[in-house]
């Protein structure tokens, strides 16, 4: 590609017509020669098509990991569960209900899987909702009343849908 010299007032002058962050001196050139008929104009570019995603690279949403939360901690833990026991209970029904996905095993930032992360999340959601107790020792998760309810109402769909 050949270089051209410009002299300050012409360098200038294409600054003040180009888009920042998006025209380079070719860009504003080409456009100006194209304005005037000197240059045939270039067709757009085909618009990016959005691929399908495949389901096991998109993680297990983080509803599903609230529902097992509720249902592992009623129905194993009657109610109240050391977190890394409650944590390995969830993602050990889950693998058996194949129910994690490729993205869920992934190791984030924080050194522990997606899904472990997702739980902890979870936790957090159901505490904000008033289903789990805010004033529990630290590292153990327990259910208020309304959650034991709400974990009761989860087994049935759960049940259901597998």
């Amino acid at each position: 590609m050949p270089t051209i010299r410009l002299d300050d007032e012409i360098y200038d002058t294409l600054k003040k017509l180009a888009e920042p962050f998006v025209d380079t001196p070719n860009s504003v050139i080409r456009r100006l020669l194209e304005e005037h008929g000197h240059v045939a104009r270039k067709k757009p570019a085909p618009a990016p098509t959005v691929a399908k995603t495949d389901p096991e690279l998109e993680p297990t949403p983080q509803s599903v990991y609230e529902e097992f939360l509720l249902k592992v901690l009623d129905e194993q833990f009657k109610g109240r569960g050391d977190k890394r026991a409650v944590t390995h209970a969830i993602v050990d029904k889950m693998q058996k209900q194949k129910l994690l996905r490729a993205a869920d095993l992934e190791l984030v930032a924080t050194g522990e899987t997606r899904a472990e992360n997702a739980i902890a999340w979870g936790r957090n959601a159901l505490k904000d909702r008033g289903l789990l107790n805010r004033n529990s020792r630290r590292g153990i998760w327990e259910l208020t009343p309304e959650g034991r309810a709400a974990a009761k109402r989860v087994h049935l769909s759960i049940r259901k849908s597998t």
